[in-house]
């Protein structure tokens, strides 16, 4: 059936049911304009009048005009080869046919010109609204496409179909929906700023438009789609979360979390008057002294002065997220009423995504949104499958900080991720000193948000000055005096409240040249065991924990039998911990964690050998920690493990924190080569890179063996990571610091091109690289599906794996994986590379 002129569709279901091209039109200006009335986005835009408003609803509303061409229509048609997309085809009619205009079209686009500082402005604002489907398109981005060859043929009537009078229509359409907007009102200035603002408002309003579960189609002829819309824009708003309660009133503090706060608690709770000097502040204070609640308790006073309407809080790693998430969803359930808390709670983390702590995810909208690029759709596989650009929507989110960077550099959504985040309080947690590159994108990502009128609030135990002082845009100051700043310590741009510490412990540090030699530590690991202790072991790299933990097990198996038990385990079955193991594993080893070595849990040896996985979130208390040597920034981090709890028991020997720091046979220099190469074992040189930050981390620890926390905390860090502290590193360093500074240079520079432009739509233009910007995001991982799903070692039902990217060496990821269960778990081959999955987790055969 060939639709008339007046009833184009703009969506259609799998079953071939039919959507209105202008009842899609109407429902996602009728969710824009909605949007445009929540508090939180309200504030991120400049003052907009009524007339105004509703102006920039009729753009919102000509988003799909491009789909009235007669090739986007014949896709009905599952058997038409004569097809076409709909935003390039939008733009021909633009700026190439316009001697093809229809009156009413031509009289709108008129109107619609005289709305802005000039026409070049509302021409940039109808290419914005074009764009929603997630990247710019430019005028490069046409050009290149070749569209104009066709474009008049898909726009010129053919088989009873007019696509100049579904123009027409849609022009009336759009006239008799909000009339406001033809009245007379002073122009709008459309600067960059808000022109992406605005092409972000309408990514969401489609996305939420395209949802069939609060915009069915079309059920009747006499159904008032108008009136349908608005009705079903306010329920999505207050569903979703984007619209929030009347009431702000969180409970207090001590009723919240009961127990009383600590001084930088009460500080956030109350003391300090917010105002645009404290928009971003910086908490410093030691591992496992309530910064998470101090964060919380500024949420809470923010929320409910009506500065932000929700919250986000980013962590380094999905896990880490998961483990924050459920102290978080409780404290929104004690701080407020039912009916009137912020909700939905999300843990947005691909993989582990639970709402208000139950799954399924969200719902994924069930109307197709018409993407024309299968090569998006492929890109946006690397993450997750769970449609992460939905994430920032939630009123309060717990993930990770890939998704809040995200809305800062140029790949597809940022601007529908970046107006979802300005409603919220930012929390970046475990700040560290990371690689220029990340630095450079948080640094852009925090300027923008607090230029928007954001808040935003940064976590860490480790931050050196020179860090912070960037991420605040100050000078650093000198090693001398940046010693002497306070810590525990909160500070603002301007303004620095000094806290006490909440405790004190003496770290008894030694080092060990058998970074190695694993056999070398088998007499004092033997020893601890039998003393009782419960013993950590930290490597820097998965294969090195593999690696021990097999000689620890023969070795325990040949000689101490009797000590079997005290090896880390899960229902039963010996293993390490890391980041290698599949989703429903690895939830239950970090159970498993936390109950053999959390609070509460029971005195008697304990082994646990394993990766960073275990410095980060996990909340648990060990009495003799064995690491390879780190920069001491992570080094303090897994310091924090050690007599973390009050235990009433400590066994002979253990009564005070003890670390052994494993370090290479020779030193670091043995492993510095003459152009400044730093190749050594234990990922030195490749997972922590600048071997300055070792070699003065190294010196600092046999200089002062014993580490004071958190007293030493500030004096530790900034001599091993303050730019002056490396002038006092011998001459054979040099040349290192020379290609550590030049790599640092070439990332910042990389990271920079990254970085959302401040140009109008037409000129911005996303290049063709969002593999590399997603690689430079840590350590990207194929999630890939099972086509059987099998048992794990553990007894778990296994339906995925993830698979690190860099392992498949230019081979495609299959849709779905063929395994093969084994008597150790389970096997598969991608390509010429054969995979195991094991109670080690997974490993490649050849590694």
């Amino acid at each position: 059936m060939v639709e008339t002129a007046e009833q184009p569709w703009g969506k259609l279901s799998e079953t071939g049911e039919r959507h209105p091209l202008v009842d899609h039109c109407l429902d996602v200006a009728v969710t824009f304009r909605a949007l445009l009335d929540a508090p939180g986005i309200a504030r991120s835009l400049p003052r907009l009048d009524p007339i105004q408003c509703e102006r920039l609803t009729v753009l919102a509303f000509l988003h799909d005009f491009g789909k009235c061409n007669r090739g986007f229509q014949a896709k009905a048609d599952p058997a038409a080869r004569d097809t076409a997309g709909h935003v390039f085809e939008g733009l021909a009619l633009l700026w190439d046919l316009g001697a093809l205009w229809p009156p009413g079209w031509e009289a709108l686009l008129g109107d619609i010109a005289g709305w802005f500082k000039d026409e070049e402005q509302a021409k940039q604002m109808l290419i914005a609204s074009l764009s929603h489907h997630g990247r710019p398109v430019s005028e490069s981005d046409y050009q290149h496409s070749g569209i104009e060859r066709k474009a008049r043929h898909w726009w010129t009537a053919s088989g009873g179909y007019d696509p100049l009078a579904a123009l027409d229509a849609q022009a009336a359409t759009v006239r008799g929906a909000f009339p406001l907007a033809f009245g007379e009102a002073a122009p709008i200035d459309a600067t960059p700023a808000l022109q992406q603002r605005f092409a972000g408002l309408v990514m969401l309003a489609d996305w939420i438009g395209s949802d069939t579960q609060f915009f069915p189609y079309r059920q009747s002829p006499e159904e008032d789609r108008l009136a349908l819309a608005r009705a079903a824009a306010q329920r999505a708003l207050e569903r979703i979360g984007l619209m929030p309660p009347a009431r702000r009133e969180p409970r207090p503090f001590e009723t919240t979390f009961a127990f009383r706060p600590t001084p930088l608690q009460a500080a956030l709770a109350g003391e300090i008057t917010p105002s645009d000097d404290v928009r971003l502040l910086l908490a410093e204070s030691d591992t496992g002294s309530g910064k998470t609640e101090a964060a919380l308790a500024w949420f809470f006073r923010l929320y409910a002065e009506a500065r932000v309407d929700g919250l986000y809080f980013a962590l380094p790693t999905r896990v880490a997220a998961r483990e924050l998430y459920a102290r978080v969803l409780q404290a929104i359930e004690a701080a407020f009423e039912p009916d009137e808390r912020p909700g939905p709670v999300l843990l947005a983390a691909p993989g582990y995504v639970k709402v208000d702590g139950a799954s399924p995810a969200l719902a994924a909208p069930e109307g197709t949104l018409w993407d024309d690029s299968a090569q998006d759709r492929q890109r946006e596989r690397l993450w997750s499958a769970e449609r992460p650009k939905r994430f920032l929507a939630a009123p309060v989110a717990v993930g990770t900080i890939d998704q809040a960077l995200l809305s800062a550099l140029q790949v597809k959504h940022s601007l529908l991720r970046s107006v979802c985040l300005d409603r919220h309080l930012l929390v970046v947690d475990e700040v560290h000193a990371s690689d220029p590159y990340m630095r450079e994108a948080l640094k852009a990502l925090l300027k923008g948000h607090l230029a928007r009128g954001g808040w935003a609030l940064l976590l860490s135990a480790t931050l050196g000055e020179s860090a912070a002082a960037e991420f605040f845009g100050r000078p650093p100051q000198p090693l001398a005096d940046a010693m002497q700043r306070p810590y525990p310590l909160l500070s603002s741009r301007t303004k620095a409240w000094p806290m006490p510490a909440s405790r004190t412990r003496s770290i008894e540090v030694s080092g060990s040249p058998s970074l190695t030699d694993d056999a070398a530590l088998l007499p004092g690991l033997t020893s601890a065991l039998e003393a009782g202790a419960r013993v950590l072991v930290v490597c820097n790299t998965v294969a090195r924990a593999n690696a021990l933990f097999r000689l620890v097990e023969a070795t325990l198996e040949r000689d101490h039998s009797a000590l079997l038990a005290a090896l880390f385990q899960l229902d039963g079955v010996r293993c390490p911990h890391h980041g290698r193991f599949a989703r429903a594993d690895r939830e239950r080893l970090d159970a498993a964690v936390t109950a053999q070595l959390g609070k509460g849990s029971a005195d008697g040896p304990r082994l646990l050998i394993g990766t960073q996985t275990l410095e980060q979130s996990l909340d648990i208390d060990a009495d003799w920690l064995i690491t390879d040597l780190a920069p001491m920034d992570v080094l303090i981090q897994r310091f924090g493990r050690l007599h973390r709890h009050d235990r009433a028991h400590r066994p002979a020997g253990f009564s005070t924190p003890r670390a052994l720091v494993r370090i290479p046979e020779g030193g670091l220099q043995a492993h510095l080569a003459q152009d400044g190469t730093l190749r050594g074992p234990a990922g030195l040189g490749s997972v922590y890179a600048d071997g300055r930050v070792l070699a003065l981390t190294l010196r600092s620890l046999q200089d002062a063996p014993q580490v004071e926390l958190p007293e030493q905390a500030r004096s530790r860090i900034e001599r091993t990571t303050h730019p002056d502290a490396f002038a006092t590193l011998p001459a054979l360093w040099t040349a290192h610091g020379q290609m550590i500074e030049g790599k640092a240079l070439g990332e910042i520079r990389q990271a920079l091109r990254s970085v959302l432009d401040d140009k109008p739509f037409g000129e911005l233009h996303y290049p063709d690289k969002n593999e590399r910007v997603l690689t430079r995001l840590g350590r990207p991982t194929f999630e890939l599906p099972l086509a059987t799903p099998l048992r794990s070692p553990f007894g778990a039902t296994i339906d995925r794996v993830s698979l690190p990217a860099h392992w498949l060496k230019g081979d495609s990821p299959p849709e779905t994986l063929e395994a093969e269960a084994s008597p150790e778990g389970l096997r598969f081959r991608i390509g010429a590379s054969a995979f195991r999955y094991t109670r080690l987790g997974l490993e490649k055969d050849d590694a």
